[in-house]
This record gives C-alpha cells, structure tokens and sequence, in this order.
C-alpha cells in the first residue's frame, strides 16, 4: 500500500500483489464493515447464501493488511524524509478537501475540526500511525536483521508464538499486540517477511501449486473457526491468517518483471486504501452496499458491488494521480536535498 522501496527494485509482480491486496481490503469492507459486520457465530441452524458467502469471501480476504505488510518486510523499509513527507502531504491532500466537500453537503462547517484535519498522523486511523512507527523503527530493525542474517528465523519464531499467546490464549492487552492492531503486530510481520527474503533461494524450491494449496487449506481452516465460534477467527493475528498471507504472497515471488501499468496504478493504492475509510466516501459506500444487499439478489449483490469496487477503485487511483501533479515536485525537491544526508537503512 505505501511504496517502501527504491524504484529499480519495483518488481512488477510484487506490485501486482500490492494490487491484489488493495482489492482484498475493499471486499473486506464491503463484505463484512459495510453491512454491520459479522455475527459472533454462524448460525449453522437457519444458514443462508448471504451468511454462509459472507463466510466464505471474509475466511479469504481476511489477510489483507498482512499482505501489505509482507511487502514491506519482503523488500525492507527504508526510512527517506521524503517518503514520510508524501504520505503526509497525501493525506492532507484527501482529509482537508473531503472534509470541506462534506461540509458543503451538509451545511455544516467547524474550524475546529477543519484544524483536526490538518494533524493528518493524528486523525489517520490505525494502520498509517502504526505503519509510520514502523518506518521509524526500520533502522533497528535492518540493522539487526543484516547483523544476524538468517539467525533471525528463531527470534522470530518464538514472535511469532509469543503474539499467539498473549494476545490470543492469555488475552493481555498490556503488551500492546491488540489482535493485530497494532505496532507489535506490524513488526512481527515486517520481520517474518525478511526471512522470506533470507530463505526466498529454499522456499522457491516448493512448487508453486503447494502454495496456492495451502492457501485455500488455510482458508478452510478460517472458515472452521468461524464456525465453531473462535472469537478472534478475523484478527489479524491469528496464526492462521498470518500463514495464509504468506501462502497468498509466495507465488508473486516466483516471477520477476517490469510493467510500467502495474507499477503506476500500484503506486497510488495507498489513496485507494485512506479514501474509502474517509467521509463522505465512506457514508456513500456503506449506502451503496447496503441499498445493493436490500434490493439485489445474492448473486447480483455479488457482481453488482465487484463493479462498485472496481470504479471506486479507478476514481482514487485517478484522485491520486491528480494530487501527485502537486505532491511530486515537492517530494522530489526535498529527496535530492535532504535524503541523502539522512540515509537510515
């Protein structure tokens, strides 16, 4: 979702991936968000086609925000001033005009919450103030990961089942890992995906079909857990979503190549990913989804919002391009002048 590495490494299938993912947190949230969210527990005594694909569709794409983090980690963050800066200036390009656009909708205006808006870091939801902690954690963190090379596995390894425990088994919410939302879990991922990177001439031994295999395993296994009433089935930290991220992810590893297309419309899935959580986008997705379950049948619901998806998709991609004409010139100024001076690898 935020681009993380330098642009001779921009492998287009990564950026494919980056796409893929993009899409995955859109049917996530048309799917489940958007409609009032999943019940505790399926009913397996009344089943219906919208219960039962609702599922079906969340145990599959559940993943999302683990496949960004995946290729962060997999190529490995470097912290730039100006990277830090455009995702700053982008969000400002989105919260200010959304909101005074909203305000003319409704009428309503409010200086105070103009100048919220204006604290981009603040306002963003989770997943920008923790991916931006993890940028500046980065140098630490790659600094140990080239101390250790691929020593690292068994650090992180016992990550891996030290988040399952407290946060699952233990529930302690004093350690931070709060169900994947959260810095913990972003490093632990991030950190998973550079052994993936260490292990990548082994791992790419395995036939590409086990992996895909495993992905619909896991898949089925999320399912399950639904079923049976797992509390956390969804988290982002469940294991068995973490797994299945990685299983989704190695296949794009196997091809290496270069797709102008690919990697210009990659580029601007970060917007895609802020507009649709940000009124008044946000209210008029959640209208359209619903008036669509209401008035639709299932499988019409189904194509009829694939549609929806793919034309909000384009509008942010497009709004993004448009901010970019100012953000670029700016950015660019700024990683000539000062990137270099403060390189933190």
């Amino acid at each position: 979702m935020i681009r993380s590495t330098h642009p001779s490494q921009r492998n287009s299938s990564i950026e494919l991936y980056r796409i893929v993912a993009t899409f995955t947190v859109l049917i996530v949230h048309f799917n489940g968000w958007f409609v009032g969210g999943m019940p505790e527990k399926l009913d397996l005594a009344n089943p219906s086609a919208f219960r039962i694909g609702q599922v079906i569709i969340e145990s599959a794409a559940c993943i999302c925000i683990n496949m960004f983090l995946l290729i962060s980690g997999y190529f490995g963050i470097r912290l730039k001033i100006s990277s830090v800066l455009r995702i700053c200036l982008l969000l400002l390009f989105i919260y200010v005009p959304f909101y005074l656009f909203e305000s003319c909708l409704k009428g309503v205006f409010s200086v105070e919450t103009l100048i919220r808006n204006l604290f981009v870091m603040t306002k963003s939801g989770y997943f920008v103030q923790c991916y931006l902690m993890l940028m500046f954690l980065s140098p630490v963190l790659n600094a140990f990961i080239e101390k250790m090379g691929k020593r690292i596995l068994p650090w992180v390894i016992v990550f891996f089942f030290i988040e399952f425990w407290f946060d699952k088994i233990k529930e302690l919410e004093c350690l931070g890992f709060g169900s994947g939302y959260s810095i913990m879990h972003f490093v632990l991922i991030y950190m998973i995906a550079r052994c993936l990177f260490l292990f990548n001439a082994y791992l790419v031994r395995v036939k590409i079909y086990w992996w895909v295999l495993g992905y619909l395993l896991f898949t089925i296994m999320i399912c399950i857990q639904y079923a049976v009433g797992l509390k956390w089935t969804y988290d982002y930290s469940n294991p068995v979503c973490i797994m299945s991220s990685i299983c989704s992810f190695m296949p794009f590893v196997y091809y290496n190549y270069h797709n102008r297309g690919i990697n210009w419309i990659a580029s601007s899935t970060f917007a895609v990913y802020i507009i649709q959580v940000t009124d008044p986008a946000y209210s008029y997705l959640v209208r359209i989804d619903n008036h669509l379950l209401v008035s639709q049948t299932y499988g019409l619901y189904l194509l009829y919002v694939m549609g929806v998806i793919c034309f909000f998709f384009t509008l942010c991609v497009s709004y993004d391009k448009i901010c970019g004409i100012f953000i670029g010139p700016f950015t660019r100024n700024i990683q000539t002048k000062y990137d270099g001076r403060f390189n933190y690898r």
